[in-house]
Order: C-alpha cells, then sequence, then structure tokens
C-alpha cells in the first residue's frame, strides 16, 4: 500500500523517526529499488542549507559501519519546501529492535559495538560528533553494524549544526554542567548503548520512570550504578561498561579507538543469548560445540542442568532447595564461561 509520492520515491511503509524528521521505507522507481528516505520540513528558503547539513556530515563521513547515502534533494510538498535524504536500506533493523524482539547474544552485541566504535572513529578523525548514539541509531546487516541518524552532529568544536543536545539518558554528567558536546560525550553514549544492550533492557523509558529522582541520577553520572547489573555479565564486562561512562571523563576511554580495543583484549569462550527467563543457549567460539544451560523445577528441587551437544552432562548439573541459590549458580555459570 502506498503511503504517497515524492518525486521519484514511493512512500510505502513508515520506518521511524529520525533526529528532526521521519524515515519511509520507499521504493525508487529511477532504479526500481528500495531506499529508506528520511524528510525534512524546511518551511521557509532559510532553512534548506541548514537541514542539508545532516546529508553533507553523511557524505563527508562515508564508511563501511556507516548507513550509506545516496543523494540529497528539495522537494515542494504541499507547497512547502522539503529536504529528502536518500540513503540505504537495511531491512534487518535496529539494535533496539534485536534488544526488544529476538534477544541477541552477548558476543553479538559486543561485536555491533566494535562496528559502531569503528564508525565513530572514522567521524571523530573527520571532525565530526554524533551526539545521538543510542539502539535505535545502530542499524544491523549482514556484514555487522552501521551507525544512523546522524541529525545532531556537528563539527567538532563548532556548534554549528544540529543540536548540543543528545538523547538525554544518554548525556555525561559534564554536559549538565557546560552545555559542551566532546569526543568523550560520544564514548559515554556508546557506553549507555552497550550497558542497554547486553543487559537486555527492552523497556529503557519505563526503567528510568521507575527511578527515584532520575533527573538527578543522570547528571551525576549515577545511572549505571543505580539500575546495576544482570548477574550473568561477568566482571570483565562490568569494566569496559564503567571505564566508558566514568563519570569523571579524565576516567573514560579518551577515543573510540582505545575503547574499541579493550574489546579485543577480551577472549570469548562460550556465546551465551537468553532462550527463556531461567535458559540460555550458547555456541563455544572455538569449538563450534551447542551449550543450554536451564532452571527445571520439580517437587523435590529446583535443578539448573548443563547440556553440551545436546547431552547432558552429569556432572556440571545440580540440585537446590531454594530458587535463589538455583539461579545463582545459573548466571554465575553462564558469566564464568563467557571469557577465558
Amino acid at each position: 500500500m502506498s503511503l504517497g509520492q515524492i518525486g521519484k520515491y514511493e512512500l510505502l511503509k513508515h520506518l521511524g523517526n529520525g533526529a528532526f524528521g521521519d524515515v519511509f521505507l520507499a521504493h525508487d522507481h529511477a532504479l526500481n529499488t528500495q531506499k529508506a528516505i528520511k524528510i525534512l520540513n524546511a518551511p521557509n528558503p532559510n532553512e534548506v542549507m541548514h537541514k542539508l547539513e545532516e546529508a553533507q556530515i553523511l557524505h563527508k563521513c562515508m564508511h563501511k559501519n556507516i548507513v550509506r547515502i545516496n543523494e540529497a534533494n528539495v522537494f515542494q510538498i504541499n507547497s512547502t519546501s522539503h529536504v529528502v535524504i536518500d540513503m540505504e536500506y537495511l531491512p534487518d533493523g535496529s539494535l533496539e529492535n534485536s534488544i526488544q524482539t529476538s534477544r541477541i547474544s552477548i558476543h553479538s552485541v559486543l561485536r555491533i559495538i566494535i562496528d559502531c566504535l569503528f564508525a565513530l572513529e572514522h567521524a571523530h578523525i573527520n571532525g565530526i560528533l554524533h551526539r545521538d548514539v543510542k539502539p535505535a541509531n545502530i542499524m544491523l546487516c549482514n556484514l555487522g553494524a552501521k551507525l544512523s541518524d546522524f541529525g545532531l552532529a556537528t563539527v567538532l568544536g563548532v556548534q554549528a549544526a544540529g543540536s548540543p543536545r543528545g538523547y538525554t539518558t544518554h548525556l555525561p554528567p559534564e554536559y549538565f554542567i557546560n552545555r559542551h558536546t566532546t569526543v568523550l560525550t560520544d564514548i559515554y553514549a556508546v557506553g549507555i548503548t552497550l550497558f542497554r544492550a547486553c543487559n537486555y533492557i527492552s523497556d529503557w523509558e519505563g526503567a528510568i520512570r521507575r527511578l527515584h529522582d532520575p533527573d538527578g541520577i543522570i547528571r551525576n553520572g549515577q545511572l549505571i550504578n543505580t539500575l546495576g547489573f544482570s548477574a550473568f555479565i561477568p566482571q570483565k564486562l562490568k569494566r569496559i561498561i564503567n571505564k566508558a561512562c566514568a563519570a569523571d571523563p579524565s576516567q573514560r576511554y579518551q577515543s573510540a579507538a582505545e575503547f574499541r580495543q579493550a574489546f579485543e583484549r577480551l577472549s570469548p569462550q562460550i556465546d551465551w543469548r537468553p532462550a527463556a527467563q531461567s535458559e540460555f543457549d550458547g555456541v563455544c567460539i572455538q569449538t563450534g560445540a551447542s551449550f543450554s544451560i536451564a532452571l527445571v523445577t520439580t517437587r523435590a528441587a529446583f535443578n539448573v542442568e548443563l547440556r553440551k551437544n545436546g547431552r547432558r552432562q552429569t556432572a556440571d548439573c545440580h540440585g537446590f532447595q531454594d530458587l535463589n541459590s538455583a539461579y545463582k549458580h545459573l548466571y554465575g555459570h553462564v558469566s564464568s564461561t563467557l571469557f577465558l
């Protein structure tokens, strides 16, 4: 079903809201292919060049881990000027979609964040701050992930494009003091994004609303400490996230490259993903062996059962008299086997 026509583009589906504009799936009749197009309202001629800044930044930052821009045009829609940014369409959706629906594995999350950091490293080298890194702006594809939505991006040291504000919950404490954005603002936002993804927090806004004094917690850089980590997150990963989101910017990773290199020092072992509330499935990175661990309740006990390639590993199966102990063992096993 068509939502309308803009020039050569037939609008097929509303994909979401980007910074300052709506994103649609569109059919490009000239090339007979599907595109993602962002439509920005520019009601007066003076705003047209300002609205084109996102397209210009994307063109300057062309990289395999940044959503590709094809072209940008100005169209008259109902006698009003609109900037239309033509981008590649990535049908696999965003990291946020994946957190909410498929619960991807933890190591897959890390690979996605590494791709995001490659994109930011390239942008920063080219003098561009993204300023809106979050799961919804990381798009998935066959070859990994791509950073999207540069609507809030700006040139380093220049408050010239977009807006200085990013997604409030992803802003570091120093922003609320000096209202400036830097490379370390993007680093902090990636850290919060990683925290959300590896803890599988699907309702982020709800989690924030449930906090006492969320504004104060965010402004003081205490969001992660207040929300806490899931029990299956290993200490090695906690340290990386805590460093990326340190309240003191001098204690953070000082570049996207330094942040990325922290992941490269990890030695992945079993790639676990939640299959249910009390069950994980995993694959050994080195051998390809499949694993599952689950809490099985009987009348007499709470049993934690481990299977390898479908076979019960009797020596690693344990029974417990109380539920908390069983969960502690299950999550402890996942945590201890994620990395060597």
